[in-house]
């Protein structure tokens, strides 16, 4: 543990903690320092899940927790100190036959762990620092993470709803709603049906597909409602030939490339997530 590192980030935790969110530029300012100076700590520490076998947290592979936060929203807890970790599990119970239900987490581990909690339906990353807390959301973590690489965003602000629709489809069964083309896939499928412009469209109401259907040509077929493995099989299928997907989700219109998509289905449905 680099001490200089860490102490740096208590300190910008306690500026954050006193920035009033009415200063909103300053406000941003200091969330996002934080963020890149949380991305800068050598090693962290996370709560690991419940079902994890006692070997596995003594070998610190254990999976983290990923739970119900106060705010009932689901949520995932990350420590600068160990003595933080620690309080929390004796706050909770979360002991067993004397081990703590604490994982250590360094360099890359770090962001196997936010990527862990993002793919599987995490809202808010909780930071606790002892009398210093702040929440952080996953996706803004995850596009400081990319940034410093260089890379794109993981997704842009006004894309975050998408993800809530596919934790919905991957969690809870929800579906979204395509036409099928007359063109067959290699898994001798019907592909999913482009409009004029080559923009594959997707729906989050049956209703709304129906209407698409006679609008691009394919008005005597039914619209298919596609299951989180089937739309991850479908994008996959089309990814090199369609480069933009547009869904609707209620009144709203998101558009995001196909291979982006992918990567965000393929990383959802992991058989280890």
């Amino acid at each position: 543990m680099n001490i200089g590192t860490v102490k740096k980030y208590q300190e910008l935790m306690q500026e954050f903690s006193k920035t009033p969110r009415e200063d909103v530029m300053r406000f941003k300012k200091k969330y996002e320092e934080v963020l890149s100076e949380f991305l800068k700590l050598e090693e962290v520490y996370t709560i690991a899940s419940k079902k994890s076998s006692l070997e596995d947290i003594k070998n610190n592979v254990a999976k983290p927790l990923c739970a119900l936060n106060h705010k009932k929203m689901p949520g995932m807890w990350f420590f600068s100190e160990r003595e933080f970790a620690q309080d929390f599990v004796k706050h909770f119970g979360l002991i067993k036959d004397g081990v703590e239900y604490i994982r250590t987490l360094k360099g890359e581990e770090i962001i196997e762990a936010i990527k862990y909690g993002v793919f599987n339906g995490i809202y808010q990353f909780s930071i606790d620092e002892g009398k210093c807390t702040m929440v952080m959301v996953p996706y803004d973590l995850l596009n400081a993470y990319f940034n410093s690489k260089g890379e794109e965003n993981f997704l842009e602000k006004n894309q975050y709803e998408l993800m809530i629709l596919f934790t919905m489809m991957k969690f809870h069964g929800k579906l979204v709603y395509a036409i099928e083309s007359d063109d067959l896939g290699k898994d001798g499928k019907s592909k999913l049906a482009c409009d004029r412009k080559g923009v594959l469209n997707l729906f989050e109401k049956k209703d709304d597909a129906d209407i698409h259907k006679y609008d691009i040509g394919y008005g005597r077929k039914e619209s298919k409602g596609l299951n989180i493995i089937e739309l991850r099989n479908s994008i996959n299928e089309i990814s090199e030939e369609v480069e933009v997907v547009k869904i609707e989700i209620k009144e709203n219109v998101f558009e995001i490339s196909s291979k982006k998509l992918a990567y965000i289905l393929n990383e959802m449905t992991k058989i280890n997530q």
